[in-house]
């Protein structure tokens, strides 16, 4: 330290300046509190205080400086962090389906209803984004349809089976969310859909143009490479995979899929949302063994 004057000519010790936090610091503390807050929570069912919670960490994702991303993705804590924020979200998700998938079914006009769901949008804008890159990969019209992972509220398959019109046969390793899907489906006019209880790596593929592959499928690098694997070994050549993932900070909501993992197919393109749509789009074409 050095001696300085001041302004009222009073000799001193200079103090060393004070450490400002950058932005990935603030972004590093505000998710590593809301971990903890939603940690601590008995369950997360929908409520006033997990859809806040969960309201601010999606936004927290989407709005936080392009500039201080790399830092916060690179900090070891937020490393060490992601797989268990990501396992709450998949909870915290699953929770919220099946809490709306009982809402539509009990309402009066369940199409109603299901426009109320708070990411509806969301989802509206992914399917749309989905369609215009199926139709760049597909020289010709989609006639089946697999969605592994559809969950309790097959909201996209919903979409996709509207919007390309035909029946999606909707596949899930859990039979309570295979139960309240099937009800959705039913209640908002869409009995022809299939239900199929069966585990991703599992699934026999070879019938179908286009495979969807859920987000929440595969919750680790090695478990997604695993699935894809699988995959890669069921579809027919030529089929086409849609792959949901993400980039950035929204990898700590979803799982991200890596390129390295696609082995048995052809990468055609990837496409990163920039507005409020949270998954990323992977398309790729099997190409047989």
């Amino acid at each position: 330290m050095s001696l300085t004057t001041n302004i009222f000519g009073q000799t001193g010790t200079a103090q060393p300046p004070a450490v400002t936090p950058t932005l990935a610091d603030e972004v590093i503390a505000s998710l590593q509190e809301l971990y903890r807050e939603l940690d601590t929570l008995p369950d997360l069912r929908p409520g006033p205080v997990v859809d806040d919670l969960f309201g601010r960490l999606v936004r927290l994702v989407l709005t936080a400086p392009g500039q201080a991303v790399p830092a916060v993705l690179d900090d070891l804590g937020i490393r060490e962090l992601a797989p268990r924020l990501r396992a709450l979200c998949a909870r915290g998700e699953g929770e919220l389906e099946l809490s709306w998938a009982d809402r539509i079914q009990a309402a009066d006009n369940p199409r109603q209803e299901l426009a109320r769901f708070p990411y509806f949008d969301n989802y509206r804008q992914l399917s749309r984004l989905e369609l215009g890159v199926l139709a760049a990969a597909i020289d010709r019209p989609v006639r089946s349809l697999a969605f592994i992972g559809s969950g309790p509220l097959p909201l996209s398959s919903l979409f996709l089976a509207g919007d390309l019109d035909l029946a999606v046969d909707n596949l899930d390793r859990d039979d309570v969310a295979l139960e309240a899907g099937a009800r959705v489906a039913a209640a908002v006019g869409y009995p022809d859909f299939r239900f199929h209880q069966v585990d991703a790596a599992d699934a026999e593929l070879s019938g179908y143009d286009v495979v969807v592959l859920a987000a929440l499928v595969g919750d680790t690098a090695e478990a997604k490479r695993h699935v894809l694997g699988r995959l890669a070994a069921s579809m027919r050549p030529g089929a086409i995979l849609l792959a949901r993932s993400a980039r950035g900070l929204r990898t700590l909501l979803y799982p991200p899929v890596d390129a390295s993992a696609l082995h048995g197919f052809e990468l055609l393109t990837q496409v990163h949302p920039v507005n409020d749509v949270i998954n990323s789009a992977v398309v790729a074409r099997a190409l047989g063994r």
